[in-house]
């Protein structure tokens, strides 16, 4: 008998379905492998500077005794300066080992969860260790050179006696009597001791800001790849499955009229595979020809960024998807050239950017495409909203048995698809916002620790002074709570452009992620940090209770 010669297709690495999805998957994990390890690394500089700076400062009566002894400088400093070198190179070993084995098998684990793969292969960097070590000794030993070198200029006598605290002055908000006078005595300290250490200030806006930053960010990878499979597939393409004909058809499909279907039900348009070129490159991607009298909004609907629906292009025009007009650099009224194997070179001016965040299209009408390349023989794709009652599954394997079905897509089989490919890279979130809100804690217990540590003398004293203890809490911890808020909301402005940042750099030939930051994941990030700072104020309250007025207020003399 004489067959028809079929269709064959080849497909190398970049073009296989699997190979392609773990290649946009891995584009994912090294993006934020590239931002999110300097980010860290810096809170945890923040941290570790101030740290240090603060050890050397308790140490000044030790070393005005050991200055007073006749101890050069150099022998005082690599006291200190071993400590925090040791400390630096434990830690960047730990941490290297840790990230180098820990973070990847749990990325791994995700994939298998998608993927058949072999057992991983576990690379150690010596060039990864050695910035990693070198860049922790130059924060810790290097400000406790400075910090040293600082104190060792001053006399022993000097170094032998407490810092005086600094003088208090009068503050920006002290000039706005209505609210100035509103607050209560020791509200009023609180926000003088808070403006008074700038520094301070500085350290627990700037570290309490980072790791907020961190966790929107975080938050705000989950919110724009969680959800893309919903969007598609229940507010874009709405129809219910999409049939793939054997053979060309005209006017109708009988396979379909044959089962009760009625033209209402299913749209035929002709599409196959095209280059797009623009002034900045050129994508291959799908073209789908509709006819200019069909009405698709019971099947796709088509609609801008803002949410504006968007109608079926005239003639010689086409409407292009934002996320690859993005990467074409192509905007509203810009031309691109068509053109394809099958297909001869044609422009179009695009007068719309449509929201799609599953493959590429571009569409236009038939009647741009005739005028263009010529008549179409037919269209072998239908776009199907099964019977009001019937059960998508049920209708689908109806169909199939019928003569002229070579293939048949559910959109809710589709949509689990993409969604549980996007579950593989929770995982890899959940990382990054778990180590977020473990760098926040430590940073609001450290600060806090270091606040109590140099106020102990202050807060001795207003503890004869006849506070209660309720009151010593809140006049220290009430200046924590105010900064963190302070930390917090810089924290989320600088996690926002963050977020934008890292999600510029996930490129993704397929997949076009709908990039935001949920208003629920800026409260959670928020209200994390201040929780934070809460349980560290109850934990350190142990702390304050502790400290022994007689103790802390007997003179060096």
């Amino acid at each position: 008998a004489d067959l028809k010669k079929p269709d064959t297709y080849l497909l190398d690495r970049n073009t296989n379905v699997g190979y392609a999805c773990f290649e946009s998957d891995s584009t994912i994990v090294g993006a934020i492998a590239k931002v999110f390890p300097i980010f860290f690394f810096l809170v945890a500089a923040l941290v570790c500077m101030t740290t240090m700076g603060r050890m050397v400062e308790d140490q000044r009566t030790q070393i005005g005794i050991l200055k007073a002894l006749g101890y050069s400088g150099f022998a005082i400093m690599s006291k200190f300066v071993v400590y925090s070198g040791l400390a630096a190179i434990v830690g960047a070993i730990i941490g290297f080992i840790a990230g180098t084995i820990g973070f990847p098998k749990a990325i791994w684990f995700a994939y298998g969860m998608m993927y058949d793969t072999r057992n991983l292969d576990y690379y150690f960097s010596p060039l990864y260790l050695t910035v990693s070590i070198i860049v922790a000794l130059a924060c810790s030993v290097g400000v406790t050179i400075i910090t040293c070198r600082v104190a060792m200029n001053e006399m022993a006598a000097s170094l032998m006696r407490p810092k005086a605290p600094k003088a208090g002055k009068r503050i920006l908000l002290e000039h706005i009597p209505f609210f100035w006078n509103g607050l209560k005595f020791l509200q009023k300290v609180s926000l003088r001791n808070i403006f008074r250490y700038k520094g301070r200030l500085i350290m627990m806006i700037l570290g309490i800001g980072g790791c907020t930053a961190l966790l929107t960010t975080g938050l705000g990878i989950y919110d724009s790849i969680a959800d893309i499979a919903e969007s598609q597939y229940t507010k874009i393409s709405i129809y219910d499955a999409e049939i793939k004909l054997k053979d060309p058809v005209k006017g109708k499909v009988e396979a379909l009229d044959e089962l009760g279907y009625t033209k209402e039900d299913y749209l035929m348009f002709y599409e196959t595979t095209v280059d797009v070129k623009a002034k900045d490159g050129e994508k291959n991607m799908y073209l789908r020809v509709f006819n200019s009298d069909d009405d698709i909004t019971p099947f796709y609907n088509l609609h801008d960024k803002k949410g504006n629906k968007l109608e079926l292009p005239s003639r010689n025009t086409a409407i292009l998807n934002r996320g690859i007009a993005e990467r074409l650099n192509v905007k509203v009224g810009d031309t691109v050239t068509i053109s394809s194997d099958k297909i001869k070179e044609f422009e179009v001016n695009v007068v719309a950017l449509n929201e799609n965040f599953i493959s590429n299209y571009i569409y236009i009408t038939s009647e741009t495409y005739e005028s263009n390349v010529g008549s179409i023989e037919g269209c072998k794709n239908v776009l199907l909203n099964v019977k009001e009652g019937q059960e998508v599954h049920e209708a689908a394997a109806e169909i199939s048995s019928k003569e002229g079905i070579t293939a048949i897509s559910i959109c809710v089989d589709m949509r689990s698809r993409i969604a549980n490919m996007m579950k593989s890279l929770n995982i890899i979130v959940y990382l990054v916002i778990g180590c977020a809100a473990a760098l926040a804690f430590v940073v609001v217990y450290n600060l806090t620790n270091i606040n109590i540590t140099e106020r102990v003398r202050e807060i001795a004293t207003i503890k004869v002074l006849g506070f209660y203890r309720n009151e010593t809490a809140d006049y220290v911890f009430r200046e924590n709570l105010i900064m963190s808020l302070m930390g917090g909301g810089v924290g989320l402005l600088l996690g926002k452009a963050l977020h934008s940042f890292v999600m510029s750099k996930i490129v993704v030939d397929l997949i076009t992620f709908d990039i935001h930051v949920a208003p629920l994941s800026y409260v959670i990030s928020f209200i994390l940090t201040v929780l934070f700072t809460v349980l560290v104020n109850l934990f350190m309250n142990k702390k304050l209770e502790a400290i022994s007025m007689t103790e802390s207020l007997k003179a060096v003399e």
